[in-house]
């Protein structure tokens, strides 16, 4: 802890009521427009169909895996469903011929938003093709004013020690204020392994994030932002912002993913994020679950595997559109039908339950009510609950909250690069939402259901006394949650001392591991037919190895198999032999192993010569163009290129490039990844 700390902030966010008119638009109230139907059957809607064509073409290859894992089916049919066609056209042109001017546009509910007069509401209200028509519930929010903010300089003396075992750096990083918060949900483990939320698509719904700037999330990787407030692609502050728009979902974001050594690191700091700009703090203008439920539609659609929201909907103050208590049944809230079938999608879905503290009736707000996601309470770091944090059942009987973590005196940076502490289920989600990223990590074949019910089963209060609802299934435990998936094999280190090569891997079972091994091929096309005993290094977590002696010029690609007590065998990475480790034996350090998609017919990616000196040769034959960059040992990109013909033979010249050895990456539209290990030796 810091030697000096004169105070901390703790930021409690209450989500309450909004007025139902927006400033300027006196009379005008936004509504929910369902359809009957979207101009077809369902047994019409199949491949071939130009609505099942359009909608294929919106659902990413990344997406439609997922789905397939989720329900465990591959036929198209089943993963594109009329839930994902297009809303029947006439009944739109019907609407603008009207007057009507459409806000957002939800194909999972048949359904558009709109701001009406009574008038209007009355005459949609006769139209045959108009199912219903009701009022978008709103939310606000309310914060402590006070901001104790903790400065760079107060951070001396943060460091935990960095753990090194057989040479393996576990960690390269210090947790600084985050320790704490991370000790509690058992997050260490995961990162001494290897496990960090790469590969994996964290989708975060919010008021906006000023990610570009904040110190500790201006690395992230972003595929995808989009402003669903005013239609844009930034989800930072817009000109026409409230300075304090983005303060919440920046901070919220920090506590997620965010990552600066000795001070803030998050549980999923490096995941691959999907941002979306749902919520409008303007006095005047209510924050709405229009909006959220069209991103998080929207994110599914895009690939994400994790959704986080720290949001919620609910009023009870007279004159406003109001959720009530017999309302939170997961099938009412507009946001509570979209996380749900979110969730069926198999996007595991982590939502604040709510800031409205224990009462009877129970204080859940929606979407935390919807079925098969996860709801987040708050606890204090002695596992007392937190008198803010909203309690359950949902008004159909199930337990809520889901789980709760740490909510009060979370660490995190602000949007103005300071850093403070905040509070709320809009802080606990986050750590959820991650700890969920870094299971889904470490076994990229399980599906949301699965994870979930992992999660819940490795809740503190799963095996000591039943779940209740005020905490649900106990404080989550990331670690655990992620054995009772099955064995966990992480980050795999290829190191070498001299001529010598080794492997340290970090294996962990809840019923032990009965052996381990690496298994081998030597040269491209060679078969598998060679192993190596794993042995159990000083920690009880790594295992290593060292090849027998191998001659200079040989091309090694291997794989790990972990068996445990009941036989069962693991395999990293999880499709060997499709995909494979390699390095090249040369007179530099190999690069960090990579998963290599292996050569097939279809697809041939071959670097010439190897090593090389002053050019170096690729010839591709395949079946979709490429974007190409050359990576170093430190994860550096030192060139990139475009191969744009299915079949080309190009060179590359090497002239600024250092000698050693490096990682040659291409990845296809589709989102395939082939990688080449390339010796550069001038």
């Amino acid at each position: 802890m810091p030697k000096v700390l004169r105070g901390v902030l703790i930021l409690i966010i209450f989500l309450a009521a909004a007025r139902t008119t927006i400033a300027g638009t006196s009379g005008l109230v936004k509504y929910w427009i369902e359809f009957t139907d979207k101009g077809i059957t369902t047994s019409g809607f199949r491949p071939g169909n130009p609505l099942f064509e359009k909608a294929r073409t919106r659902i990413s290859s990344r997406a439609l895996a997922r789905r397939a894992k989720q329900i465990g089916a591959t036929d198209i049919v089943k993963l594109i469903t009329i839930e994902d066609a297009d809303l029947n056209q006439n009944y739109l042109d019907s609407l603008r011929s009207s007057g009507i001017a459409v806000i957002n546009i939800s194909r999972w509910q048949n359904a558009v938003s709109a701001m009406l007069t009574p008038q209007q509401v009355q005459g949609l209200r006769q139209y045959l093709f108009v199912k219903s028509v009701h009022p978008v519930a709103q939310g606000a929010k309310e914060q402590s004013v006070a901001n104790i903010n903790l400065f760079y300089s107060d951070l001396a003396a943060q460091s935990t020690p960095t753990n090194q075992y057989c040479g393996y750096d576990s960690i390269i990083y210090h947790y600084g204020l985050t320790d704490e918060q991370l000790r509690s949900i058992n997050v260490l483990p995961m990162h001494e392994m290897g496990f960090d939320g790469s590969g994996v698509i964290l989708g975060v719904l919010d008021d906006g994030f000023r990610w570009k700037v904040m110190n500790t999330t201006k690395m992230h990787h972003v595929i995808g932002e989009y402003d669903f407030i005013f239609k844009d692609s930034s989800t930072a502050n817009d000109s026409a912002d409230d300075p304090t728009q983005d303060l919440h979902g920046s901070e919220v974001l920090s506590a997620l993913t965010g990552y600066l050594p000795d001070t803030i690191v998050g549980p999923a700091f490096n995941a691959d994020l999907i941002l979306a700009k749902t919520e409008d703090v303007r006095s005047e203008t209510p924050r709405e679950e229009d909006n959220f439920a069209a991103a998080l539609e929207w994110m599914e659609g895009l690939g994400a595997d994790v959704a986080s929201s720290s949001l919620g909907y609910r009023n009870f103050d007279s004159g406003f559109v109001s959720y009530t208590y017999n309302d939170m049944n997961g099938h009412t809230a507009i946001c509570s039908r979209a996380a749900e079938r979110a969730a069926r999608l198999g996007v595991l879905v982590c939502i604040a339950a709510g800031n409205y503290g224990q009462n009877d009736p129970p204080t859940l707000t929606a979407p935390s009510d919807a079925d098969s996601i996860l709801s987040c309470g708050a606890i204090f770091f002695n596992d007392t609950i937190a008198a803010f944090s909203s309690n359950g059942p949902s008004s159909d009987g199930r337990i809520k909250p889901d789980i709760v973590a740490p909510g009060v005196g979370i660490a995190t940076m602000h949007a103005d690069n300071t850093i403070g502490y905040a509070g709320g289920t809009s802080l606990s989600t986050p750590l959820v939402a991650g700890a969920c990223v870094l299971a889904q990590q470490a076994h990229p074949e399980a599906s949301a259901m699965q994870i979930r019910t992992a999660v819940l089963h490795s809740g503190i209060l799963f095996d000591s006394t039943s779940p209740n609802n005020v905490y649900g299934y106990g404080r989550i435990d990331a670690y655990n949650a992620a054995l009772k998936l099955g064995t966990i094999i992480g980050r795999v280190k290829l190191s070498r001392t001299d001529s010598v090569y080794s492997v340290c891997v970090p294996i962990a079972a809840n019923n032990r591991i009965k052996k381990a091994r690496i298994v081998y091929a030597l040269n491209i096309g060679g078969s598998y037919s060679h192993s190596v005993p794993l042995s159990l290094a000083s920690d009880s977590l790594i295992y290593s190895a060292t090849f027998p002696p191998l001659r200079k010029g040989t091309h090694v690609h291997y794989y790990i198999e972990a068996t445990d007590g009941a036989d069962t065998a693991t395999l990293s990475p999880r499709n060997a032999t499709d995909s494979v480790y390699d390095f090249y034996i040369g007179d530099t350090i190999p690069s960090p192993p990579f998963a290599v998609k292996q050569t097939t017919e279809q697809n041939s990616f071959e670097v010439f010569p190897n090593p090389a000196s002053n050019t170096v040769t690729i010839a591709y034959t395949g079946s979709q163009a490429l974007d190409c960059s050359l990576i170093d040992n430190l994860g550096r990109t030192v060139a990139s290129f475009f191969i744009s013909q299915v079949s080309e033979t190009l060179r590359l010249r090497l002239d600024d490039i250092p000698n050693g050895s490096y990682v040659l990456k291409a990845v296809s539209y589709s989102g395939g990844v082939l990688l080449r290990t390339l010796v550069v030796a001038k």
